[in-house]
């Protein structure tokens, strides 16, 4: 495909993306309604009671997590600590600096320090960014010509503000949670059951649509089953049916990846495979059915059919075969990739590498030149408005070119459409003709909609969804009255604007990392380590289990962070070179299959942990060691291209796979259904290795 069109798309696939980013899926309208609740009572809050400098009130609760009432008290209280704490330091900064200029600019500028440093050090982005924007609006209070009470006095209301929005959104999410009582274990399961269901009845149908679908899909993948194994690690199930929900956790989680591979060819399937898909959907469907009567899944018998043109589909249907069989009468086995019931998770707040990798002072370093900068800038001309310009340099900064340029596109086109558009809009056509707080609250709530449903969207559209609120809040919440003035619109339009150019002309030019790169690293890292991957020592097997489950979730994190930086190296310089174009096809051509390695991998696991050792060990441990060796190869090619490639397919590797799949079809004729199972997993291993070493050599479109 050529890269051009993949840069500038055809206006109807752009159409075609945006339509899908914001279609309707199960409880987005719920989710939407919680926002704009917690949104607009902060803000009749600060309209009654005039409490000042309150605009980021009613914005923050759009900024914390709402997987789960749990998650939302979670991010709350990390929104809560991290802004006090930084409210603290402040005051207690100003009351030793602030009377000195040379040591009021010094003490401003190591709090950006701080701020881009924590960003880039802290696991808990989320609390990072919150401290950061309200550092940057602390900034413009302390450069006011007010007395220093005011100016503590606006400060500590600006915290207030934060924490009324934190404490109504985890009220709103807790007393919903009470009077909508369901059980959010299941119903975890049973939503990622449905998504699965509705891609596999579109199978092999040219003409479906399955964008949406595949976004959802991505959005669960990206949950992971952390919130649902959570709540059952924390809910009064007996022990019995706790640990066989543990494994359908599981399992649902990985039917969740696979049906991200298989909705990549959905459309272009077999009809001997559509006709399985149509199968195995039927399946779902009822254990959906009996998981919604709270009754045992009928068991389910794996196909006796050995070849699929998609291998996804055969593992899509032993997965499926495997959540019913979950559910039987007998004792189940704990799957790895869910801890003991109750077992207590690690809180990390810093990254592992937080106090050693320079990478992290030179982010710093980065960021706080951009934001100085912009602060002189708007300092010595006067113009103390385009504050908004140091608060872009916080939001915007990410580690890598494209993401940072993505940011910046939606910032600016998210404050375009919130101030100029609706905030304009709103103050020419509509604030003149009202005079109640209640028709203020509905155009408000109305505004806060709009900008919670795009907000609610992918992470490649999300994030307009936030600027749209943040844009209105600022340009219709400065005051305590009816906001008919254009000017705060227009500044914040223009430090926005500056904020970019000041990113672009430091930021982006000094120790600057193309998402090419980062995704390079990336992409040797997990070709590696899944080649590796299961190679067991000696040890207790417990311990190995949980070993496992770690690596297996950071491969599944930086496929995951391959996927979204492919995304955004589009924003990135123009036309791409042979080397960003040659990476661009191994992202497309090995992701798929990649994904579909590991959860092989995983499911050999499992079935050497139910069924004992494999026959045909040393057919099998050939396979294991040449599909390892295969896969080395290809992370080495892709890392001294364009000056190794690796050779065309070895004919014996032609033979050992023809050779496992004989002994699969001897073990299926001879009644060994289980045995057949596992060399097919294991024939399906070096069927995979041999597809990534095959598409090293496909021509690539300039």
């Amino acid at each position: 495909m050529s890269r051009t069109r993949q840069a500038f798309p055809a206006i109807s696939r752009a159409a075609n993306l945006v339509r899908a980013e914001l279609a309707m899926y199960p409880g987005r309208l719920s989710l939407i309604f919680r926002i704009v609740l917690a949104c607009t009572s902060v803000m009749v809050l600060v309209m009654v009671f005039r409490i000042p400098a309150a605009a980021l009130g009613a914005y923050y609760p759009l900024l914390l997590s709402r997987d789960s009432p749990r998650a939302t008290r979670r991010s709350a209280l990390r929104t809560s600590i991290a802004c006090t704490l930084g409210a603290v330091e402040i005051i207690l900064g100003a009351m030793l600096f602030a009377g000195s200029p040379f040591l009021h600019f010094f003490w401003l500028m190591a709090n950006l320090f701080a701020v881009f440093y924590l960003i880039s050090a802290l696991k808990l982005y989320d609390a990072a960014v919150a401290l950061g924007v309200l550092i940057a609006s602390s900034m413009t209070i302390w450069d006011m010509g007010a007395s220093p009470a005011t100016r503590v006095t606006l400060t500590l209301y600006t915290l207030l503000s934060i924490l009324m929005g934190c404490v109504i959104s985890a009220l709103i999410e807790t007393l919903f949670a009470q009077t909508h009582p369901s059980d959010e274990v299941l119903d975890g399961i049973q939503q990622r059951l449905a998504l699965a269901e509705r891609l596999l009845r579109k199978g092999g149908d040219p003409g479906a649509d399955v964008a949406s679908l595949r976004i959802q899909l991505g959005r669960y993948a990206t949950r992971g089953t952390g919130d649902v194994r959570e709540l059952l690690a924390h809910s009064s199930y007996d022990g019995f049916y706790k640990a066989q929900l543990a494994t359908v956790v599981a399992l649902s989680g990985q039917l969740i990846e696979l049906s991200i591979n298989l909705g990549e060819t959905i459309r272009l399937l077999s009809p001997s495979d559509a006709v399985r898909c149509n199968s195995i959907a039927q399946n779902i469907a009822g254990i959906r059915l009996r998981l919604a009567q709270e009754e045992a899944p009928d068991w389910l018998e794996l196909s006796d059919e050995d070849e699929y043109a998609n291998p996804t589909l055969g593992e899509i249907e032993r997965n499926v075969e495997l959540i019913a069989e979950s559910f039987s009468d007998e004792a189940p086995t704990p799957h790895h990739h869910l801890p003991e019931p109750g077992e207590k998770q690690k809180i990390e707040i810093f990254q592992k590498d937080a106090f050693s990798n320079p990478e992290h002072l030179r982010f710093a370093i980065r960021g706080t030149l951009s934001a100085m900068a912009c602060y002189l800038f708007y300092m010595s001309v006067g113009w103390t408005f385009l504050a908004g310009s140091v608060t872009t340099c916080i939001l915007t900064a990410l580690t890598n070119t494209g993401a940072t340029r993505h940011k910046q596109l939606l910032r600016f086109a998210g404050f375009f459409l919130g101030a100029c558009i609706l905030g304009f809009g709103a103050q020419t056509l509509i604030l003149p003709q009202i005079d109640s707080l209640a028709e203020f609250t509905l155009l408000f709530a109305f505004v806060i909609a709009i900008g919670a449903w795009a907000a609610t969207s992918s992470p490649r559209l999300a994030y307009l969804g936030f600027q749209i609120v943040l844009a209105y809040d600022l340009t219709n919440l400065n005051r305590f009255a009816l906001n008919t003035s254009l000017i705060p619109a227009r500044d914040a339009i223009l430090g926005i604007i500056l904020g970019i150019i000041a990113m672009w002309l430091f930021f982006d030019h000094l120790w600057s990392r193309s998402t090419t790169v980062t995704m390079r690293a990336i992409l040797l890292t997990a070709i590696r380590d899944v080649a590796q991957l299961g190679h067991m020592s000696n040890g207790e097997p417990l311990h190995e289990l949980r070993r496992f489950q770690a690596e297996c979730e950071r491969i599944s994190r930086n496929f995951d962070k391959i996927r979204t930086l492919s995304d955004l190296s589009v924003f990135e310089a123009f036309p791409k070179n042979q080397h960003e174009s040659f990476m661009a096809h191994c992202i497309e051509s090995f992701i798929p299959q990649l994904r579909a390695y590991l959860l092989v991998k995983t499911g050999l696991l499992q079935y050497r942990t139910t069924d004992g050792s494999p026959r045909h060990a040393e057919l099998v441990d050939d396979v294991n060691r040449r599909s390892s060796e295969i896969l080395l190869g290809a992370a080495q090619a892709i890392e001294r291209y364009p000056g190794a490639f690796v050779g065309t397919i070895d004919p014996g590797d032609k033979r050992l796979l023809h050779s496992m799949k004989q002994a699969t079809r001897e073990a299926q004729g001879g009644g060994g259904g289980s045995s057949a199972t596992g060399l097919r997993l294991y024939s399906s291993l070096l069927d995979l290795a041999l597809h990534v070493q095959t598409q090293l050599h496909v021509p690539i479109l300039e």
